[in-house]
């Protein structure tokens, strides 16, 4: 374990990472993540995996995948994590510090200008042009989510990655159909793949 976390620190000085670049590409991310969620997640992705690699995707979806089981606003919970992963508690300070002082700032200064023109047409046809465009945004960052989990699953056989399609479009209906709490949606997910994992892994076992 040790000797991982010495090649981990090693690598992340190899591309460059130190505390001071970490805060810079924060500032950088809460500058520019216009367009809520799905750009922040999206700029992330782009800045941490795949300029930088200082985390792979496998990282990020699991990051991602414990922010959905946790309470809270997702986004701050991912920047604890990655944060965190990188520099422990300093890389939490500095993360957060990061992401939500420049952003704060601007959604301040653009709500009082917002306030003053929203009732002009031109600015309302613009605003929806915009919401087209980050939908774009939000699958290409979903899709960059899910691609590794399928990578992953269908290394382990026909009969995981199968799975795996059929656990996603069937929360999607049941969701859409039943609208159960999405605690609900969690607890039987995790049961449903505790139970494909143990029946493929005592399959392998017979199989040696």
């Amino acid at each position: 374990m040790k000797d991982h976390r010495e090649n981990k620190v090693w690598e992340l000085k190899q591309s460059g990472f130190s505390l001071g670049a970490l805060l810079r590409v924060w500032l950088i991310i809460g500058a520019t993540s216009f367009g809520g969620g799905a750009m922040t997640q999206y700029l992330i992705q782009d800045h941490f995996i795949y300029r930088r690699s200082w985390i792979t995707e496998e990282e990020y979806a699991h990051f991602w995948a414990m922010c959905q089981i946790a309470p809270g606003i997702n986004l701050l919970a991912v920047t604890i994590l990655i944060g965190n992963h990188l520099a422990g508690r300093m890389g939490v300070a500095i993360s957060l510090l990061g992401l939500v002082l420049p952003s704060a700032v601007i959604t301040i200064a653009i709500s009082a200008a917002y306030s003053s023109i929203s009732q002009y047409p031109r600015v309302q046809s613009a605003l929806r042009t915009v919401f087209a465009a980050i939908f774009g945004i939000s699958l290409a960052t979903n899709w960059r989510m899910v691609r590794p989990i399928l990578l992953a699953n269908y290394k382990h056989g026909w009969q995981r990655f199968a799975f795996t399609l059929g656990l996603f479009t069937g929360s999607a209906v049941f969701y859409m159909v039943c609208k159960p709490p999405v605690a609900i949606l969690y607890i039987l997910g995790g049961l449903f793949g505790a139970a494909v994992y143990w029946r493929t892994a005592k399959k392998s076992d017979e199989g040696e």
